[in-house]
């Protein structure tokens, strides 16, 4: 074999064994995702897709939503605020993604609440 094809093997071979480390390094990530996401509330309500972390020393959760419909549709979270009841409404455009930071503990639900004009 010429110097040029053993250089190409030497190149072939660093890359291989780069790949092998990178394919290593995204299985320990896998598990520390899987590990996460069993935190996480997720559902569906209507066109709305939502998902909020349910940790329990948590004084806030972040709820986040995505609008699978293509029209505009209102969006009402009602949650604990102070031991009282408060809700968050809004409309959302079609297909549009977003999320709003409670001051809670207690999400009580999440709902379309249909159509807006």
């Amino acid at each position: 074999m010429s110097t040029r094809s053993h250089r190409g093997l030497r190149t072939r071979a660093a890359v291989v064994a780069a790949s092998c480390v990178a394919i290593a390094g995204l299985g320990v990530g896998i598990g520390t995702a899987s590990a996460s996401a069993s935190s996480v509330h997720r559902g569906v309500s209507g066109c709305f897709a939502w998902s909020y972390g349910k940790g329990v020393t948590i004084t806030s959760r972040t709820v986040y939503w995505h609008n699978r419909c293509s029209t505009t549709h209102r969006l009402k979270i009602s949650y604990v605020h102070r031991g009282s009841i408060a809700e968050h409404t809004t409309n959302v455009k079609g297909h549009a993604k977003g999320h709003k930071k409670l001051d809670t503990k207690t999400i009580r639900y999440i709902k379309d609440e249909g159509r807006t004009g």
